[in-house]
């Protein structure tokens, strides 16, 4: 599991820009060990799957 400072560096954006894609949907995420759904108020740090490393980019907002 990854912090989200880790999956920005690793597709060069900023960490504002990972938090977007996980409350949009666009990457799955935990906290606190379960699934995070948008919407979800619960408190704790985000960890992403390694899998989101081997993800073409698709993660990019539309324009």
């Amino acid at each position: 599991m990854l912090r989200v400072r880790d999956v920005a560096r690793h597709f060069d954006v900023h960490v504002s820009t990972v938090y977007r894609w996980i409350h949009r949907g666009s990457v799955a995420a935990f906290r606190n060990g379960q699934p995070y759904k948008p919407g979800d108020d619960t408190a704790g740090d985000f960890r992403i799957p390694e899998s989101v490393l081997n993800s073409p980019e698709p993660l990019e907002e539309a324009a």
